[in-house]
C-alpha cells in the first residue's frame, strides 16, 4: 500500500510540474507571437515637414473615379495637397504616415447608373448619398434649386501612427454655384458652411458605423475645397472651411486658400508687388535665345499671402548649349523675387520635353537645379 501512495504521489508531482510548465510557456508564446508582429514600413519624406508613405505603396481604385469626376490634373492636385498641408496642424508628420483610400474605395464612393455610393444623390435606398435628393429644395442663399450636385468628389488620407490608425482627413471638393433652367445660382459663403457642416458630420457618422476600426477615439478632418466653375475666373478655386471631430469635441475654421493664374488681373489686384516681380522676370527670360521665350505660372494664395509660385518656362533651344544658357540664366533670375516666405517651382521645357527642375525654399535664396543635361 505504501509504494502504491507513493507512485501516486510522484506521479501527481510530476503532472503538477508539467502543468506549471505549461502555464509558464503560455505567456511565453503569447510573447514569442507577438514578437514577431510586422512593423509599418515608411519612406522617408522628401524634405522635413511632409509625411511618409507606408510601404509597400498599396494603390487604391478610387484613382480612376477621381480622374472621371475631375479632368483637371491641377485641380485633382491642390485637392489633394491641399489636405495633406490642412492635416499638418491636426496629424504631426513627424509621427504620422499616411495611405490613401483604406477604407471609402471605389464602389464606398460610386453613385454612377444609380448606385448607392457616398457621391449619389440622397433617395430611400441610398440613405448614405451627400448630395440633395431630386426632390429637395436647397437653398444657395441666391435662390431654391433641385436635384443639383454639389459634392463632386472626395478625397481619403489614413494617418498612422506606427501601427495604429490615429486620424482620418477627408477633403470634399465641392461648387460654388449651380445651373437650374439656364439660370446660376452661386452659393453664397453662409449657404456653403452649413451644408458642409452638415455633410461632415455625416461622413463621420457614416465612418465610425461602417468602419469597425474607425473607433470614436479616432479623430477625423473634413475640409471643404471649393470648386470655381466660372470659366472667367482666374482662379480655379481653394480650401475654404475644415472641421475636426475629435471624439465628443468639434472644432472648425474658416480658411482662405486661392490658386490663381500668373499673369492675370485678379494677382496683378491681390499681389501688385510679386506681380511686379514677374513681369520684370519674364521680359528677362523672354530675351535670353532669339526664339521667344515664354513663361507662365500659378500662385497659390493663404490668409492674403502667397505661399508658393510655380512657373513654366518653355524654350526652343536649338543646341545644348542654348538650353543650358536658359537653365543659368533662369536660375539667376529667380533672385527677383524677394519674399522668402514663398516656395518658388519651377519647370522649364524645351520643345515640349522638361530639361530642368528647380526649388527655391521658403527663407531662403538658395536655387536647387535638377538637370538632364
Amino acid at each position: 500500500m505504501d509504494s502504491r501512495i507513493k507512485a501516486w504521489t510522484v506521479c501527481r508531482q510530476t503532472r503538477t510540474s508539467k502543468s506549471l510548465l505549461s502555464l509558464c510557456l503560455v505567456p511565453m508564446l503569447v510573447l514569442a507571437g507577438c514578437s514577431k508582429q510586422t512593423v509599418q514600413q515608411t519612406s522617408k519624406p522628401l524634405k522635413p515637414g511632409d509625411y511618409a508613405a507606408i510601404l509597400p505603396y498599396q494603390t487604391s481604385d478610387t484613382r480612376a473615379k477621381h480622374i472621371g469626376l475631375i479632368s483637371d490634373i491641377d485641380i485633382r492636385t491642390q485637392l489633394e495637397q491641399g489636405l495633406m498641408d490642412i492635416s499638418k496642424d491636426y496629424f504631426d508628420p513627424d509621427t504620422h504616415a499616411y495611405v490613401n483610400h483604406k477604407y471609402l474605395d471605389y464602389d464606398e464612393l460610386d453613385a454612377s447608373d444609380g448606385s448607392r455610393g457616398l457621391l449619389g444623390t440622397l433617395r430611400d435606398d441610398n440613405p448614405n448619398g451627400l448630395n440633395p435628393g431630386a426632390d429637395e429644395d436647397f437653398d444657395t442663399g441666391n435662390g431654391l434649386v433641385k436635384g443639383q450636385i454639389l459634392v463632386a468628389d472626395l478625397y481619403e488620407l489614413d494617418f498612422f501612427s506606427g501601427n495604429a490608425l490615429d486620424g482620418i482627413a477627408i477633403g470634399l471638393a465641392v461648387t460654388d454655384a449651380v445651373e437650374q433652367d439656364g439660370v446660376r445660382y452661386e452659393i453664397t459663403p453662409e449657404r456653403l458652411r452649413d451644408f458642409v457642416q452638415a455633410s461632415g458630420t455625416k461622413i463621420v457618422s457614416y465612418m465610425r458605423e461602417r468602419f469597425n476600426d474607425v473607433t470614436p477615439n479616432i479623430p477625423i478632418l473634413v475640409a471643404a475645397y471649393e470648386l470655381n466653375t466660372d470659366e472667367n475666373d482666374s482662379s480655379k478655386g481653394g480650401y475654404v472651411y475644415a472641421e475636426f471631430f475629435d471624439g465628443t469635441r468639434t472644432t472648425d475654421k474658416a480658411i482662405s486658400e486661392e490658386y490663381l493664374l500668373v499673369p492675370s488681373t485678379a494677382f496683378s489686384q491681390a499681389q501688385p508687388e510679386m506681380a511686379s516681380q514677374f513681369e520684370t522676370f519674364r521680359a528677362d527670360v523672354a530675351q535670353i535665345l532669339s526664339d521667344t521665350t515664354y513663361t507662365t505660372g500659378e500662385a497659390k494664395i493663404q490668409d492674403g499671402s502667397v505661399q508658393k509660385l510655380t512657373l513654366t518656362i518653355t524654350a526652343h533651344g536649338k543646341t545644348v548649349g542654348e538650353i543650358l544658357a536658359v537653365i543659368q540664366s533662369v536660375r539667376e533670375y529667380l533672385s527677383i523675387f524677394e519674399s522668402e516666405n514663398c516656395a518658388y517651382k519651377v519647370i522649364i521645357k524645351n520643345n515640349g520635353d522638361i530639361c530642368a527642375l528647380m526649388d527655391r525654399e521658403p527663407d531662403s535664396k538658395s536655387v536647387q537645379v535638377l538637370t538632364t543635361y
